[in-house]
């Protein structure tokens, strides 16, 4: 049985207030650091590298930060690289990992598959985000438990979690809890089988099942393996060469989970996000896909949840930041700060513990202060 891919988020009631999580911090050790800090190395990886005082951010914030992790006030990430006006501008490691290590994103895996349904949109591979995703899967009919209003499950539905299908990973006793789809023979049609709980868009309910399924569905339309998919129009415009996916039972993707990455590589992610689909002038993601990700008043847990990204405001001393994140349980984030031309990425081993959620309190009260020179 796997590790879950995400538990419930540590919850941030009030970020327009000020980054005020109170996270219970344990001295982790191996507090060692690794890394050539600021400015990064310059590597031929497609990275333009610059330092913080060269694009406007305070160096004392990050060097205070660096203390107090080797201080063991806070228990150390296993990354923080920062990109600004699209330069790297940072790069450390810590507990022994280094840039050339991958790192399991865990459910941040959700938003690149947000970005890869897009590219198949545009494709025409898929007819729309409004169309009914059971015609489009029928090697897995007869499904169990018929119901017209799964027969109304959309591609939209899927990428904003609102399915109404009896899938909830953040409830043990959900008949869909992740959990339980790990432990099925074919994890996509364990999904289609599941009963309604409610109309589809009826509310927002965190299932990782359904990003499973919206990987089944890009690969089926392109008529490719969802890796391959991926090497050919994303990783490859992007310069990433060293991508790791992992399969899901029933001889499909695991589209909801464990991709791995390196940080450098995870940290393009953000920055395609910022400069709207493009790398290096290159369209690789539709710049109205990546609008249509990061508008959305829906809530999810503590935050509002877009296309598979999640959406929030920091507040750094009276000074309101929008913020679009992938996150993943141990500590994976990568956010987006486009008022800023700012990007952050953490990676952490913090599986399932409190401490999964820290990167929020250092996003802000060091990297955001930096850039604000608060």
């Amino acid at each position: 049985m796997r590790l879950c891919s995400l538990l419930r988020f540590p919850t941030l009631p009030n970020l327009l207030g000020g980054v005020v999580l109170a996270i219970g911090l344990l001295a982790c050790g191996h507090q060692r650091m690794e890394g050539p800090g600021s400015p990064p190395d310059a590597l031929d990886d497609g990275w333009q590298v610059s330092s913080l005082e060269a694009e406007d951010m305070a160096p004392e914030r990050l060097a205070e930060l660096e203390q107090r992790i080797a201080a063991e006030e806070f228990p150390a990430p296993d990354s923080l690289l920062i990109a600004r006006h699209g330069k790297l501008v940072y790069e450390r490691y810590w507990n022994g990992f280094n840039r050339d290590k991958p790192h399991d994103l865990r459910s941040a895996t959700k938003s690149l598959t947000s970005l890869l349904t897009g590219v198949a949109l545009d494709q025409h591979l898929l007819p729309g985000v409004d169309t009914p995703i059971l015609p489009l899967l029928l090697r897995y009919a007869p499904f169990k438990n018929a119901d017209e209003r799964k027969e109304r499950i959309t591609v939209r539905h899927l990428l904003e979690m609102r399915s109404g299908l009896a899938c909830n990973d953040w409830e043990e006793g959900s008949p869909g809890q992740e959990e339980k789809m790990y432990d099925s023979k074919d994890w996509v049609k364990f999904i289609l089988d599941l009963p309604m709980a409610e109309e589809p868009g009826q509310s927002t309910v965190y299932c990782t099942g359904g990003v499973v399924v919206m990987g089944a569905l890009v690969e089926d339309a392109a008529g490719m393996k969802f890796p391959e998919f991926s090497r050919r129009f994303l990783f490859d415009p992007l310069g990433i060469t060293h991508f790791e996916w992992q399969e899901a039972d029933g001889g499909r993707t695991d589209a909801g989970g464990h991709l791995l990455l390196r940080p450098r590589d995870f940290v393009k992610i953000g920055q395609l996000m910022l400069d709207g689909g493009r790398w290096q002038g290159q369209q690789i993601v539709p710049e109205s896909w990546v609008q249509e990700s990061t508008v959305s008043e829906r809530t999810l847990g503590d935050s509002r949840y877009g296309y598979l990204w999640w959406l929030n405001t920091f507040g750094i001393g009276g000074t309101p930041v929008e913020a679009w994140f992938a996150r993943g349980n141990g500590g994976q984030y990568t956010f987006v700060f486009p008022s800023l031309e700012l990007v952050a990425t953490f990676t952490g081993s913090a599986y399932n513990e409190p401490e999964s959620g820290q990167a929020i309190e250092l996003v802000g009260r060091f990297v955001l202060a930096s850039a604000l020179r608060k």
